[in-house]
């Protein structure tokens, strides 16, 4: 499996530069991992994108499915270890991966980059920035980022 990780701050925009790089990638299908408390886990259709929060969403883009951690394995407690092997499990397996990852995991035991070895081959990291403006959408700098992410994405699936 080949993956980009997205670097960042806590509020820096990680979350929503993926689910604008999901949007953008046109998928047929979506599909929200829930972990339940007694650690069962499960997979849920979801409607469209815009009904999409943070967490992990496996995506199906050209028949490839594409794993989505929006939310920060950190943010949410859950090591990619755990987020990849439960995937796995539901028998699914990602043919590629866009992980959100926080700038310093201070977490113990958090280690996403190392821990992503494992289980396949980086092709881009990137740090980024919170885009200072309430339309943040709209600038040059958020067009090329996202744009960026997603060429990548298309020609890797």
């Amino acid at each position: 499996m080949k993956y980009i990780i997205v670097k960042g701050a806590r509020s820096s925009g990680k979350a929503e530069t993926i689910h604008e790089v999901c949007r953008r990638l046109k998928p047929d299908v979506i599909r929200k991992v829930y972990f339940s408390e007694s650690g069962k886990v499960s997979l849920e259709k979801v409607p469209s994108l815009s009904e999409a929060n943070d967490g992990t969403y496996v995506i199906t883009v050209r028949k490839k499915n594409v794993l989505v951690v929006s939310g920060a394995p950190t943010q949410q407690r859950k090591s990619i270890t755990e987020i990849m092997e439960s995937v796995q499990n539901l028998n699914l397996k990602p043919d590629f991966a866009i992980v959100a990852m926080r700038g310093l995991e201070k977490l113990k035991d958090f280690a996403t980059s190392k821990e992503l070895e494992k289980f396949g081959k980086c092709i881009y990291e990137t740090k980024i920035w919170r885009i200072p403006s309430n339309k943040f959408n709209l600038t040059d700098e958020w067009n090329k980022r996202v744009s960026y992410l997603t060429a990548i994405t298309l020609h890797n699936i």
